[in-house]
């Protein structure tokens, strides 16, 4: 097998890895009705969840720099390892704590995913350096689509896996199970990726930290493409105040038990495979801006319909855009910015965008905020107007 067929294999079998595993800990359902039996707080659960969606981006600026000019393969190896080594932790100190001490579980959770996020963040920089070595620019939309779509039926397995194991075991046994299992699938995520071939370009060298960020802010005052998408996307992330707050809602306001999340993320992961036909032929051909505004579409719908369904079963549609939304954004703006940046200031470019979605990353706890001290329907209001204001935004993408 030649490499470019190895490499390309090799990065869709990491996102293959990536998608089952996270479904076994999604942060949209299983993780938030978890984190409910150890604190009857929707406030601090919004600060967790804000902390394993958002923690990864803490440490992209000074991995930019760091890395500028070094081998990239080691820091990304480790940083994975890292990751897998949380779960471990994870798994094993939930046979340790639970059920007796709750609060100390909070602590040791918070902790550890706290160290798999930040990990994330310094593996963001050589991950996307590798990615666009061994991926040709006109594959990126069908190489992200399949690593989307072949991730999807297998976490659409996993949520199937945590209907199963949740109702069969309930809580804590039920959850020990899933950590184990996603322990496993990060472990081989970390595999797949590690053996990835490290290409070498030459990228623009800053003397010192301070340059570093007098370079990023000239690029932001220079290179309006990248403003526009950065202020895009950083409103199109208003949906996040809502998303983990979706399936508590369901479970704590409209009667259904928690065991029954797992179809939640089947028909999440379902929602992702359908519309990752639809992200793959169009990304290649209509462009990133067409997804980013079809992405933005979506988004407006999942707080607007939970503003208005009062029964459980119809969620499922929520949760199925959630799925298409989630996975299309990432693809419409990661192409918009790999093809928007110059290969000697890839990095910098990167580490801004990770920048500006620092701030959108921690929402879920403005949101559980909201939850707490008015409801969960002047939440769902409130984000619907905020991302009816990123898709009118959006047009203005060149």
């Amino acid at each position: 097998m030649d490499k470019k067929k190895k490499n390309y294999l090799l990065g869709v079998a990491h996102g293959v890895f990536y998608f089952a595993s996270n479904g076994f800990v999604d942060y949209t359902t299983v993780l938030p009705t978890f984190l409910k039996y150890l604190i009857n707080s929707n406030s601090i659960i919004g600060f967790v969840a804000a902390i394993s969606r958002g923690g990864s981006v803490f440490f992209q600026l000074l991995s930019a720099f760091w890395l500028q000019g070094r081998r990239k393969k080691p820091y990304l190896v480790l940083s994975l390892w890292v990751r897998f080594l949380s779960w471990v932790m994870i798994a094993a100190s939930s046979f340790v704590l639970l059920p007796s001490h709750p609060f100390a579980q909070l602590i040791v959770f918070v902790v550890f995913i706290s160290l798999f996020s930040f990990a994330g963040g310094i593996a963001t920089i050589p991950f996307y350096d590798i990615i666009s070595h061994n991926i040709p620019s006109e594959l990126l939309g069908r190489f992200w689509a399949m690593r989307q779509f072949l991730g999807g039926v297998l976490a659409v397995g996993s949520g199937y896996l945590v209907k199963l194991i949740l109702n069969g075991y309930g809580y804590p046994q039920g959850y020990r199970i899933l950590f184990v299992l996603a322990a496993l699938g990060f472990g081989l995520t970390s595999l797949s990726l590690g053996l990835m071939d490290e290409g070498f370009e030459k990228q623009k060298t800053n003397k010192s930290f301070g340059d570093f960020i007098r370079t990023a802010v000239d690029i932001l005052k220079n290179d309006t493409r990248l403003t526009k998408l950065v202020v895009v996307e950083f409103l199109s992330h208003s949906i996040f105040m809502c998303l983990p707050f979706v399936a508590i809602y369901t479970t704590t306001k409209l009667g259904m038990p928690t065991s029954k999340v797992g179809y939640f993320v089947s028909i999440q992961m379902i929602g992702s495979i359908a519309s990752n036909l639809f992200w793959g032929y169009f990304a290649d051909r209509k462009g990133p801006r067409f997804i980013i505004i079809a992405t933005n579409i979506l988004a407006f719908f999942v707080p607007f319909l939970s503003l208005f369904f009062k029964t459980p079963g119809l969620f499922l549609i929520v949760f199925f855009i959630m799925g298409a939304y989630i996975h299309g954004t990432f693809i419409g703006y990661t192409n918009y910015l790999l093809k928007i940046a110059p290969k000697h200031n890839r990095p910098t470019y990167v580490s801004i965008r990770g920048t500006f979605n620092a701030i959108s990353y921690f929402l879920p706890a403005l949101g559980g905020y909201i939850a707490d001290g008015f409801s969960f329907n002047t939440l769902f209001a409130v984000v619907s107007v905020l991302s009816l204001i990123a898709l009118i935004v959006s047009f203005r993408l060149k």
